[in-house]
């Protein structure tokens, strides 16, 4: 699968339509790097993690107990980054996606994970996962 588009389309196909949840554009100093200079010196990473929930039904009832609250999206962010240490994004991001896989409701997800201070200039590093259920 090569992103979130790909993902939406194929939940779409199943589906009669698709919920995204979505935590975009929060900003973490995050210890991870693999060189020594990137050991013990916190980086800034952005996180946006988006979660792909089967069906648009409206809730029976106007109450947050009634829907997937998008706010354990920032529970699953910090306890993730509590985690031991990473190295590489591409585990983080693995370990973010278990997170925010874990309820039920949930079908899909991708997680990007953006290196802000790397390049000096123009553009910027990541990774980004997509998994469906």
């Amino acid at each position: 699968m090569s992103g979130h588009s790909e993902a939406l389309m194929q939940l779409m196909a199943q589906t009669q339509g698709v919920t995204t949840l979505f935590l975009e554009n929060v900003v973490r100093e995050v210890d991870i790097g693999v060189h020594d200079h990137e050991l013990g010196a916190p980086q800034r990473l952005r996180f946006d993690i988006y979660v792909m929930l089967s069906g648009v039904s409206e809730p029976s009832a106007d109450e947050i107990g009634e829907v997937l609250n998008y706010e354990y999206l920032i529970s699953a962010l910090d306890e993730t980054l509590q985690m031991n240490r990473a190295a590489l994004l591409e585990t983080l991001a693995n370990r973010l996606l278990d997170r925010v896989l874990e309820p039920n409701s949930a079908e899909g997800a991708s997680v990007i994970l953006t290196k802000l201070d790397v390049l000096e200039g123009d553009g910027q590093l990541g990774c980004s996962m997509t998994r469906l259920k």
